[in-house]
């Protein structure tokens, strides 16, 4: 393939949820925006997501994260509206919400530290007994104790939300370029300062003042060409897809070990396993059992479910799996994306929002200081 050299208004590396998101809102705006993706667009994290929208579920604490999290959720229904009008895509948002299960003992105490710091914060959060939780949810095993239930926790398809913002991006006339590595951020001096240029990549270079850089786990792999390199690294997380019983599963159903995700397609999703093995995406034996395990745990008669599909992704970790979302503060024009990690279907429309606004003018309406690049305290070289 020829090498070439284009110029646009921002070019954004990593055609996921997240660089996708960005490229749209970019777009929408006017924008002349490029997306490098190094394989194809949305196959990565992306792709092997749950599409779990559940800040109340996961959280310990109301932290910054938790703020930024919940923040993100409330506009998903605003966002699955608009999106399906962008590109005639349902991304299938449901709103039956997710139930937590006590399944031993063991699980009381998290459960009603959980319930206690939210009840007192007022957050929508319901404690529930074992009948009840039957009667919602029939297949949840008999052994159940009892339950919280998080009546706003939703969910996605996150195949469908990847497809749909790919699509709704290509018809707001950003350009996408799959199987286009980028190895090298560009940039220059200017009156003191460095001021991005572009991303040089295997067919040449593509120009702009403006870099956006959601290249989940490979970020630091990228950045050691231009800045000191973000701290993100890859986790494994495999998953497993069954057939859905004749008696219906309607709600995201949580343990301490593992989640079902009923999609309406007809199946159930179990997850998942977290495993720092590099970048080896490949699914294994011993994985499948312990998620198969935690999933019949949770509801028994998928025991006897066929297997629709297996699968493995990577996730961005970073080292304190906060996402890293801002300028970088000694390159001008150069932004980040990344390091989502388990919520980068979660955190989409707050990060999509949060990076047009920096690009387009200079500010945001997210408060982004605890999620900045810079807390990691590491320099930048010098020229």
């Amino acid at each position: 393939m020829p090498e070439f050299t284009t110029q646009f208004d921002a070019v954004v590396i990593g055609g996921g949820v997240i660089g996708c998101s960005i490229a749209w809102r970019l777009a929408q705006a006017g924008m002349l925006v490029a997306v490098l993706e190094r394989g194809e667009i949305g196959r990565e994290a992306s792709y092997a997501a749950g599409g779990m929208l559940a800040p109340l579920a996961e959280a310990d604490a109301a932290d910054d994260f938790f703020e930024l999290a919940v923040a993100s959720r409330a506009m998903y229904a605003s966002f699955a509206s608009e999106l399906k009008v962008a590109s005639g895509i349902d991304i299938e948002y449901r709103t039956e919400g997710t139930l937590y299960l006590s399944l031993r003992e063991e699980d009381d105490e998290e459960l009603d530290q959980r319930w206690q710091w939210q009840h007192e914060a007022g957050l929508n959060v319901k404690r529930l007994n074992a009948e009840c939780v039957r009667k919602l949810e029939p297949l949840a095993n008999e052994k159940l104790r009892w339950a919280l239930k998080f009546p706003d926790d939703h969910q996605v398809n996150n195949r469908r939300l990847i497809e749909a913002l790919h699509a709704a991006a290509r018809n707001a006339g950003a350009r996408f370029f799959s199987h286009t590595e980028a190895y090298q951020i560009l940039h220059e001096s200017r009156a003191g300062q460095r001021q991005i240029t572009g991303v040089a990549h295997a067919q040449g270079n593509a120009l702009a003042p403006a870099v956006i850089v959601s290249a989940g786990c490979w970020t630091g792999q990228l950045q050691s060409n231009c800045s000191a390199p973000i701290p993100v690294s890859p986790v494994r997380g495999q998953m497993i897809a069954l057939e859905m019983p004749a008696t219906t599963i309607r709600h995201v159903m949580y343990s301490r070990r593992g989640y079902l995700i009923p999609r309406l397609g007809g199946y159930v999703i179990a997850g998942s396993t977290t495993e720092n093995v590099g970048y080896d995406k490949r699914v294994t034996a011993q994985g499948m059992a312990a998620i198969i395990n935690k999933a019949t745990e949770i509801a028994p008669q998928l025991q006897s479910q066929a297997i629709v599909e297996t699968w493995a992704g990577l996730r961005p970790f970073g080292p304190d799996q906060w996402p890293v979302i801002g300028a970088d503060a000694k390159i001008n024009g150069l932004l980040y994306a990344t390091g989502h990690y388990r919520n980068g279907i979660l955190l989409t429309p707050v990060t999509a929002q949060a990076i047009s606004e920096l690009v387009l003018t200079g500010n945001s309406s997210i408060n982004l200081s605890p999620f900045g690049p810079g807390r990691f305290g590491l320099e930048s070289p010098t020229e």
